[in-house]
């Protein structure tokens, strides 16, 4: 087996996104996203809205960590604060955060991150759950600096529902917020509202996190290896069953391949091993494994363990999972997806789905496409990074610039829901999305911004 030291050196080569700062860099949530700007801005769009309160007069927000722009979507009242919360197309700063030097941004499905050069983690969002690490469940509307026992410098985080991972410069994992299904890795079930050392971890150098939606949590050690915590219900832990039970302290997953790259999505994990393969577990349900029966037909099949997908491109560098897809960087700057391609959504960033035209179409307008497609990037660009959650998909090329596709709603694409693409479903119904590509506009000046066709 390869020393540390040489696993470490072969995962920063082959990983150019992550062994370097790009100069801009993207994170999309659940229904907003945070971009960083090549003169290190962090810009904000989309949805602040987290829960409407006080009979719909006020809102539980702070997802954009900046003021709302006071747009409504098409048909709503323009009077209502929750409906200006719920559609801000326009980038705008992340208060907090003048003067600072950022190395890299971060989103859960509802809270966000900036990390300094100097190893400081600033957090903003709802913090519901305590999941910012501040001692307590108040939200915040601009970023604040989170203090960490002893100094610790922070090298990356991850967000997922409402938890928190961060992990330092010297790879000791911290965890805070929700922990009902032992996600924290603490051995226990209670919550934390600071962030607290996973004390089963401090003999291990960890180089990836990965936090779920209130499910599980991953933590890749430097030596390849791959240690999984929280829930299983879904198989989604890779430890080869899939019984409901709950795991509070961090386990090692039982494979011999060595890992250089892990995400999560919804009861999902996977991970990208020394080779470039792609490995999955979990929830089939949701096409994202891409297995196919004897005819032909996509196969929604569970995985109780890592397994090799079979249809998934090679010399992988990244993956990134959403609601309904997967979407993977080769080391060539390929994008590829596969998955569930709807008028919804457009996820897949194919072209509008031609659901007259596909021998399988599942209910709501959806084509299953078990094969990768080639995303093509506006001028045969290269790609180095690639990002996902919910029902978009963001990327970072190698000359700085940011596309994205999915849906539009929120304004969560930096332009008027109407601005993009458009689609008449099967009932004739129009819908609003990316179909394919479109260009981030990585500023703030509100005159370059198309709220309309």
């Amino acid at each position: 087996m390869k020393s540390h030291h040489l696993i470490l050196a072969a995962w920063a080569a082959i990983t150019p996104a992550l062994a370097a700062t790009p100069v801009a860099d993207v994170a999309g949530g659940n229904h907003q996203t945070i971009v960083l700007s090549p003169d290190n801005v962090v810009l904000s769009f989309g949805q602040d809205l987290h829960i409407a309160t006080d009979g719909g007069k006020n809102f539980i927000g702070g997802k954009l960590g900046r003021p709302i722009d006071h747009y409504v979507l098409p048909g709503k009242n323009p009077d209502s604060l929750p409906n200006q919360a719920n559609y801000n197309p326009i980038p705008a700063k992340v208060v907090g955060l003048d003067g600072l030097k950022i190395a890299s941004i971060a989103i859960g499905q509802n809270d966000a991150a900036a990390i300094t050069e100097q190893g400081d983690l600033y957090l903003w969002g709802p913090n519901n759950h305590g999941q910012l690490g501040l001692g307590d469940t108040k939200e915040r509307r601009e970023a604040v600096k989170v203090p960490f026992p002893d100094g610790a410098k922070i090298k990356n985080v991850d967000i997922g529902g409402a938890h928190t991972l961060a992990f330092t410069t010297e790879g000791q994992v911290y965890s805070c917020g929700i922990n009902s299904n032992g996600q924290l890795g603490l051995g226990d079930k209670q919550p934390r509202l600071t962030p607290t050392l996973i004390e089963s971890l401090k003999g291990k150098r960890i180089v990836q996190v990965a936090a779920g939606q209130n499910t599980h949590s991953l933590f890749l050690v430097d030596d390849g290896s791959l240690y999984v915590t929280g829930s299983n219900a879904s198989g989604q832990l890779g430890l080869g069953d899939s019984s409901a039970r709950i795991v509070v302290t961090p386990k090692k997953v039982p494979a011999e391949e060595l890992f250089k790259f892990v995400t999560v999505g919804v009861k999902t994990s996977f991970a990208i091993d020394q080779q470039g393969r792609l490995w999955g577990t979990g929830d089939g349900s949701k096409a994202h494994f891409g297995f196919t029966d004897t005819a032909g037909k996509p196969d929604l099949k569970d995985l109780k363990a890592f397994t090799r997908l079979p249809h998934a491109p090679e010399k992988l560098v990244q993956v990134a999972a959403g609601s309904r897809h997967v979407a993977v960087l080769d080391a060539d700057g390929k994008i590829y997806t596969w998955g569930i391609h709807t008028t919804l959504s457009g996820q897949l960033g194919i072209g509008p789905p031609e659901v007259n035209k596909s021998d399988y179409v599942i209910h709501g307008g959806g084509i299953i496409y078990s094969k990768p497609q080639l995303i093509q990037l506006p001028g045969n660009r290269k790609a180095i990074k690639v990002n996902s959650i919910a029902n978009n998909v963001f990327v970072v090329t190698e000359d700085g610039k940011i596309y994205g596709w999915g849906q539009t709603a929120h304004g969560r694409l930096g332009y008027g829901i109407k601005a993009v693409h458009s689609i008449v479903n099967e009932k004739g119904k129009k819908l609003y999305g990316a179909y394919s590509p479109v260009e981030i506009p990585v500023t703030d000046d509100a005159s370059k911004i198309k709220l309309e066709p």
